[in-house]
């Protein structure tokens, strides 16, 4: 028998609404996907065909169904458009801890989208979620990514060598935490 979830949680800001990644949103989210800024440092391969979008689309909205995560549609909050998405994966409950995920439209950086958004996934994790230790991996040389997290409040603790199978080798990737008491000690 499968346990029962409470409702998709949506969260507003000032100018987003975090929302559930829906099958129609395949297309917007296929061009972020896709974006050659956006996946440069991802450990996906690029997607080719829209198919690979509604798949992972279905796989994001199972993080949640599964009690394993979750992940919103960053959308605008002016006119609903998806921009991005944002959330946590590997859930660790017994442990307090889960890992962020996070991408934008490139024609949306260097706007606070993306602090906005995780600013207000964060307090929900930290809240709602219970979690001690949120975790990021990020592809060695991601400098924008890691200047964003340092930025948040999360502390570089090292580098996991050859970590990720990605483009067919093995990819360094840095290991940020920000812990509950930090994030509170920032409020």
């Amino acid at each position: 028998m499968r346990e029962q979830h409470a409702a998709f949680p949506a969260l507003r800001t000032s100018r987003l609404m975090l929302r559930e990644i829906e099958s129609s949103d395949a297309e917007l989210l296929h061009a972020v996907w896709t974006d050659p800024l956006v996946v440069e440092h991802l450990v996906l391969d690029p997607f080719t065909e829209i198919r690979q979008t509604e798949a992972m689309i279905s796989l994001l909205q199972e993080l949640h169904t599964s009690g394993e995560g979750i992940r919103w549609a960053i959308t605008l909050l002016s006119d609903g458009t998806p921009v991005g998405t944002c959330g946590f994966h590997n859930w660790k409950k017994e442990h307090g801890r889960a890992e962020l995920g996070y991408e934008l439209d490139s024609r949306m950086w260097r706007q606070g989208y993306m602090s906005e958004a995780v600013s207000a996934a964060l307090e929900y994790a930290f809240d709602t979620m219970a979690l001690n230790r949120i975790e990021a991996l990020v592809t060695a040389g991601n400098e924008r990514s890691r200047r964003f997290l340092e930025k948040t409040g999360f502390t570089l603790e090292g580098t996991l060598r050859q970590y990720e199978l990605a483009r067919g080798s093995h990819q360094d990737q840095w290991m940020f935490s920000l812990l509950r008491e930090e994030r509170a000690g920032r409020s």
